[in-house]
C-alpha cells in the first residue's frame, strides 16, 4: 500500500513536469514550422529580385545597341555609299576612307559590344570603322555561321535575316584565328535594314553582343536551372542551360509560350522532360523581352527540407530531455514528500497502548516541523532564480495580465500599489582591441561589481544582466511624482560611480526609461532605455541619459541595393568606388550609428553573402576559391571588428583581381584594333607607331610591347609585311606600274619599296612579276 502511494506522487510529479516543459517546445516549433514557408517565399522572392536586376542591366546593353543601330541607318555618308558599286576598285576606294570616318568608334563608345558591321549588297562590301572586306573575303577570312554550309547560302542568309528589325538568336560563328582567340564564338546579332525609297533592302545593318556580356548580366544560374530571353513575338533568343538534357527546345519555347503576355511576372510550377521546376518569368516593358528563369524544385526545396530535418531532430532530442529532466525533477521533489509519509504512517500492530500513540503522534509533528524548515530553506535558495526569471518576464512582456505580476510580486514582497516605476539600464563600453576572452572577463567584472552594489544600497532591488556590458535596474518608489524617482536614481547612479574603480566608472553609461505608473508598462520603459542606448549619437557626462518622446527610435540598415552597389564595382574593377562606397559603411554603421550587436552580426553576414555570390561569378582556380572560404571560415568565429575588417579586404582582393583582368582583356581589344587599322590604312604614307600611339590615345612604348606581347612580331614588321603581301597582289593581278603600287601600300619612294620588297621576298619586283 505504501509503494502505490509513492508511485502516485512521482507519477503525479512526472505527468506535471512533462507537460510544463512540453508546451513551450510545441509552441517553439509551431513558430518554427511558420517559419518554413516565410523562408520558401523569400527563397523565391530573392531570385526573382535577381531576374529583375539582370532585366535592367541586360535592357540597358540593348538599348544601346538600339542606339547605336539608329545612328548607323541615319547616317548620310551610310545611306550614300549603299547605292554605290564597284567601290573596291581605284579610285573609288576614298569612297571607303570617307564612310570609316564618318562611323563611331565602338572601342570608345561601348566596349560591352562586340562589333557591328554595315553589309552594301549592291557594292557587295563590309564595313566598319576598322575593316573593308568583299562579302567573299568576310565569309571565308573573317567570321561566318557555322550552320550555313556555303558562301551562297550565306548570302541568302544574309540578305533574309539582315531585313529583320531587331534581335536574332543566339549563334555559333567560325572566326578568324588571327583575330581571336576563340575558333568559334557564340554571338546575339540585332539587325537593322537601312531603307531605300524603292522598298528593296540592298544594306543592312549587324551589331554583335558576345554571349560572355550576355552570361556577366544575366543572374549566374544555379545547378540544372535553365536561363532564357525571348523577343516580343515569343522567339528564343537566349538559353543558358545548366541541366544537361540535351533537345529540348520545341517542349521548352511551348512551355514559355502558356504564360500570360499581360503579365509583367508570372510564377508556377512546371515540368520539363520529366523534371520538375520553378518557372519565374519577367516582361520588361522598356525593352519588350521577356527573361525566365527555370530553377529545379529540389533546389529551392534543400533549404525547406534541411530545416524540416533539424525540427525532426530538435523534437527527439527535446521530448528525450524532457522525459530525463521530468523523471529527475519529479524524483527530487518526491522523495522528501515520500519521507514524511512513510514516518506519519502508524501501524496498530505495532501500538501496545495510549502513550505509544501520542508518542508516535509527537514524533510525527517533530518530523513534520523539521521537513517543513528543509523545505522553506530550498525554497528560500530558488528566490534569486525566481527574481531573476521575474525581471526579464517584465523587460520582456512574459506576463498574460497584471494579476499573474500581482501574484509573483508578492511572493517576493515587492510592492506595487501606489508605486512609479522606471528601467536604469548600464552600458559598459569596451574600447579596447581586446581578445573575446578578455572582453568577456571586463564584462564579467563589470557585472559582477555593479550587482554588488545595487545589493548594498537598494537590497530589495530587481535587476538582471542582459550579456554583451549591459545590466538593467527596475527602480521601484512609492508616490506618483516623477522627478521622485530620478532624483533617486541619480543617488544611487552618484554612488555607483563613486563605489567603483575610476576606470571603470568612466566606461560606464547609464540610460533612463520612461517613467512609468502601472508594472506592466516595465517593458515600454526598458524598451526606451534600450533605443537610448543604440541611438544616442553624443555621450555626455550626466549621471543618466534620461529618454523623452523627442528621442528618435529608428535603427539604420543599409539600403537595399547594397548588393547591385557592391557587384558593380567589384565586376567593373572600379576600386576606387568600392573604396569609398565601403568607407561609407563602416563610417555609418560602425563609426557614427552605434548599431545593435544583432545587426552588426546580420550586415557582416549579408555582406559575406554578396562576397560568396561574386566567388561564383569570377573565374578563379580551384586553390584561389579554397583560399577565400578558408579565410570566411576562420572569419566566422573572430569578434565583430575582426570579421568586418577582414570581409572588406577580401572584397577588395577580388575587386583588385578584376580590374587585372580587365586590363588583359583591354590589352587584346587595343591589339585586335590595331591589326584592324593596319588592314584598312597599309596604304598611308604616314602610319608608323606614333600615329598609332595617337590614334589609340596610349604611349608608344606600351603600344609597342603590348603588340609584341599579342602577336608576337615587331608593329613595323607586321607593317611592312602586310605592305609586302598587298603589293604581290597587284603585282600579280594587275598591269600597274612599280611606282603606282609603292604609292598604293604606303610608301614614300619607288626605291625604299623595291629594297623593301627585296629584302622581305628575296627577290626583286620584277622578277617577281615576271615568275
Amino acid at each position: 500500500m505504501q509503494k502505490r502511494k509513492e508511485d502516485r506522487v512521482f507519477k503525479h510529479y512526472f505527468i506535471m513536469y512533462f507537460f510544463v516543459l512540453l508546451i513551450p517546445m510545441i509552441i517553439c516549433c509551431t513558430y518554427y514550422s511558420y517559419m518554413f514557408f516565410v523562408i520558401n517565399e523569400d527563397d523565391i522572392s530573392s531570385r526573382k529580385n535577381d531576374l529583375v536586376h539582370a532585366a535592367a542591366r541586360f535592357d540597358a546593353v540593348a538599348s544601346e545597341t538600339v542606339r547605336l543601330a539608329d545612328s548607323l541607318v541615319s547616317k548620310a555618308e551610310v545611306n550614300k555609299f549603299k547605292n554605290m558599286t564597284d567601290v573596291m576598285a581605284y579610285p573609288n576606294t576614298y569612297k571607303i576612307n570617307e564612310l570609316q570616318t564618318s562611323l563611331p568608334d565602338l572601342y570608345h563608345d561601348n566596349q560591352e559590344m562586340y562589333n557591328y558591321f554595315i553589309f552594301f549588297d549592291n557594292s557587295e562590301v563590309v564595313i566598319n570603322k576598322s575593316i573593308v572586306y568583299t562579302y567573299e573575303q568576310f565569309y571565308t577570312l573573317y567570321m561566318s555561321r557555322k550552320d550555313v554550309g556555303s558562301f551562297e547560302n550565306w548570302k541568302t542568309e544574309l540578305a533574309r535575316e539582315g531585313r529583320h528589325y531587331g534581335f536574332l538568336p543566339l549563334q555559333e560563328y567560325d572566326m578568324h584565328k588571327t583575330r581571336t582567340s576563340k575558333p568559334v564564338d557564340k554571338l546575339l546579332a540585332y539587325t537593322r535594314p537601312i531603307s531605300v525609297f524603292d522598298g528593296a533592302e540592298t544594306a543592312y545593318v549587324y551589331i554583335f553582343l558576345d554571349d560572355d556580356v550576355i552570361d556577366s548580366n544575366m543572374p549566374v544560374p544555379e545547378k540544372n536551372s535553365i536561363l532564357t530571353i525571348q523577343d516580343f513575338a515569343g522567339n528564343l533568343l537566349y538559353c543558358k542551360d545548366e541541366s544537361g538534357l540535351g533537345n529540348y527546345n520545341e517542349e521548352l519555347i511551348t512551355l514559355l509560350e502558356g504564360l500570360d503576355e499581360k503579365q509583367s511576372f508570372a510564377q508556377k510550377k512546371v515540368k520539363l522532360q520529366g523534371i520538375k521546376y520553378m518557372l519565374i518569368s519577367y516582361k520588361s516593358e522598356a525593352s519588350g523581352l521577356r527573361y525566365s528563369y527555370l530553377v529545379p524544385n529540389n533546389i529551392i526545396n534543400d533549404r525547406l527540407m534541411d530545416c524540416i530535418s533539424m525540427l525532426v531532430l530538435f523534437i527527439i532530442v527535446g521530448v528525450i530531455a524532457d522525459v530525463v529532466l521530468s523523471y529527475y525533477i519529479s524524483k527530487k521533489n518526491a522523495t522528501p514528500i515520500n519521507d514524511m509519509l512513510n514516518k506519519m504512517s502508524i501501524k496498530t500492530e505495532d501500538l501496545e497502548g495510549h502513550d505509544t500513540v501520542i508518542s508516535s503522534i509527537v514524533n510525527t509533528v517533530n518530523d513534520l516541523v523539521e521537513n517543513n524548515t528543509d523545505l522553506s530553506n530550498a525554497i528560500n535558495m530558488q528566490k534569486p532564480y525566481l527574481k531573476t526569471a521575474f525581471v526579464n518576464r517584465l523587460l520582456f512582456s512574459d506576463f498574460q495580465n497584471e494579476k499573474e505580476i500581482t501574484g509573483m510580486a508578492d511572493y517576493l514582497k515587492w510592492p506595487l500599489e501606489g508605486r512609479v516605476f522606471c528601467v536604469l539600464l548600464f552600458r559598459f563600453h569596451m574600447l579596447i582591441d581586446s581578445l573575446e576572452e578578455t572582453e568577456q572577463r571586463f564584462f564579467n567584472t563589470f557585472t559582477a561589481s555593479l550587482a554588488e552594489l545595487v545589493e548594498k544600497k537598494r537590497p530589495d532591488s530587481l535587476y538582471t544582466d542582459l550579456g554583451e556590458g549591459q545590466f538593467a535596474l527596475i527602480m521601484n518608489e512609492s508616490g506618483d511624482d516623477a522627478k521622485g524617482i530620478k532624483v533617486k536614481s541619480d543617488e544611487l547612479v552618484s554612488y555607483i560611480k563613486l563605489e567603483m574603480p575610476a576606470v571603470m566608472a568612466q566606461k560606464v553609461f547609464v540610460y533612463g526609461g520612461s517613467i512609468e505608473k502601472r508594472a506592466d508598462k516595465i517593458v515600454d520603459s526598458y524598451q526606451n532605455a534600450s533605443y537610448l542606448c543604440y541611438n544616442e549619437e553624443e555621450r555626455n557626462e550626466e549621471h543618466i541619459i534620461w529618454y523623452s518622446k523627442g528621442n528618435n527610435h529608428s535603427i539604420g540598415y543599409p539600403s537595399s541595393d547594397m548588393q547591385v552597389k557592391l557587384t558593380h564595382f567589384v565586376i567593373a574593377g572600379d576600386e576606387n568606388g568600392l573604396h569609398d562606397y565601403l568607407q561609407g559603411i563602416v563610417t555609418r554603421f560602425f563609426i557614427e550609428t552605434d548599431l545593435p550587436v544583432y545587426l552588426q552580426h546580420v550586415l557582416i553576414t549579408d555582406l559575406q553573402i554578396i562576397l560568396i555570390r561574386l566567388l561564383e561569378i569570377i573565374k578563379l582556380e580551384d586553390d584561389e576559391y579554397t583560399a577565400y572560404y578558408v579565410q570566411l571560415e576562420k572569419n566566422n568565429n573572430m569578434p565583430v571588428l575582426s570579421q568586418i575588417t577582414i570581409t572588406l579586404n577580401l572584397f577588395r582582393d577580388i575587386c583588385r583581381f578584376m580590374n587585372m583582368q580587365k586590363k588583359m582583356r583591354d590589352g587584346d581589344m587595343i591589339a585586335n584594333g590595331i591589326i584592324s587599322y593596319i588592314d584598312a590604312r597599309y596604304g598611308d604614307p604616314d602610319l608608323s607607331l606614333a600615329l598609332l600611339a595617337d590614334q589609340f590615345d596610349i604611349s608608344q612604348p606600351y603600344l609597342s610591347s603590348l603588340f609584341k606581347q599579342t602577336h608576337g612580331i615587331n608593329l613595323s614588321t607586321y607593317i611592312e609585311n602586310i605592305r609586302i603581301e598587298k603589293a604581290k597582289d597587284f603585282l600579280k593581278t594587275t598591269d600597274l606600274t612599280i611606282n603606282k603600287i609603292s604609292e598604293m601600300v604606303g610608301y614614300g619612294s619607288t626605291n625604299s619599296f623595291c629594297r623593301a620588297f627585296k629584302r622581305v621576298t628575296g627577290i626583286s619586283t620584277s622578277e617577281y612579276r615576271k615568275s
